[in-house]
């Protein structure tokens, strides 16, 4: 006797419970197919039905530009805490960045990852959006675990090699930085950092030491108002993909 089959919602809702109650569309795509059986889609692009369902089905709701959660647990969704100090304040900051910077690479469906497992931006949880919940093997263990597992944010390609590595300074040197990128030259990937425009002499003057010769051409300072106009243009592009 054959087992039947579950529907799209509930497959989604298993994704999404299985994430701690919402999960980014990515990830959805990714995942449902641990719960629904793909041999039986008839059609050829599940992911618009996927993407019916979560706008349509009131089981869900939308809390992000690409993220949705099971509209019952909504009150259950994690609390900011209330900006009390400058230390709270660049804590939020950091967040806010973060998150733009996770959503901008799923929003091109690719793969993300963060190790922060206490930032929360907007009532959600960070590192719950990205993609990934560890690094894939793209090599040895210990350089993953040594030079690799502490990025703030990385962009995997769709072979799943780091494509961006990328570190939102607020304060700390960028130097301890440089040095840890140095450590993975040998791999072709793209080191970002993001920081106040305040910061950018001191980026330009490690960046131009010596030392850091190999890699000078890699790395690349980018402002925190950069990232949020790049996030706000990813929006309307996609808007205007919807409506095209």
């Amino acid at each position: 006797m054959k087992t039947k089959d579950i529907t799209y919602s509930e497959a989604i809702e298993k994704v999404m419970i299985n994430n701690w109650f919402y999960a980014p569309l990515k990830l959805i795509y990714k995942e449902i197919w641990r719960y629904k059986d793909k041999s039986k889609i008839i059609w050829k692009t599940p992911d618009y039905t996927i993407q019916e369902r979560v706008q349509r089905d009131e089981r869900f709701t939308k809390i992000g530009l690409w993220i949705y959660a099971l509209t019952e647990y909504l009150g259950k969704l994690p609390k900011e805490k209330e900006i009390k100090t400058e230390k709270d304040k660049i804590e939020r900051m950091h967040s806010r960045i973060q998150w733009m910077l996770i959503e901008i690479w799923n929003m091109n469906w690719y793969d993300t990852y963060t190790p922060d497992k206490n930032w929360i931006f907007e009532n959600k949880e960070i590192w719950k959006i990205s993609t990934l919940d560890k690094i894939p093997n793209f090599t040895y263990d210990k350089i993953i675990n040594d030079s690799i597992r502490f990025i703030d944010v990385i962009w995997f390609n769709e072979r799943w090699f780091p494509s961006k590595l990328i570190e939102v300074e607020n304060s700390t040197d960028f130097r301890a930085w440089f040095i840890k990128f140095n450590e993975i030259q040998d791999f072709r990937t793209d080191f970002l950092f993001i920081a106040p425009e305040t910061k950018k002499n001191k980026f330009d003057t490690e960046k131009n030491k010596t030392a850091f010769k190999n890699i000078k051409d890699r790395c690349f300072f980018q402002t925190y108002n950069f990232v949020e106009n790049w996030y706000k243009n990813q929006i309307e592009w996609k808007k205007f993909q919807n409506f095209s």
